[in-house]
């Protein structure tokens, strides 16, 4: 006989009946698990169609980005000219360094 946990048993819908001794006693019937195999499997199609959706978005937005960041640069403005040196104004009361 198997063995399962009280909370196995629950996640299960499992039935059990109490023994006389504190433990649990469970229908060898109901303790057969069913085969999960196709529903993984369609959970694993889903999952992986999902990725390639992604995947996909992933590589337009980059694209996107860089036809952005190529359309930035070519509009940039060019850096600003450096100002001439203007020589400052002395005043009258000022020495001459």
């Amino acid at each position: 006989m198997t063995k399962l946990t009280l909370r196995e048993a629950s996640r299960c819908l499992i039935s059990a009946t109490t023994k006389g001794t504190g433990g649990y006693q469970f229908e060898a019937a109901e303790l057969q698990t069913p085969d999960l195999t196709p529903v993984l499997e369609a959970q694993i199609a889903a999952l992986r169609a999902v990725s390639e959706l992604l995947r996909t978005q992933l590589t337009d937005t980059r694209m996107e980005c860089d036809r952005w960041r190529q359309k930035a640069e070519r509009l940039a403005l060019p850096p600003p000219a450096p100002e001439p040196l203007r020589r400052q104004r002395r005043r009258w009361w000022q020495p001459a360094w």
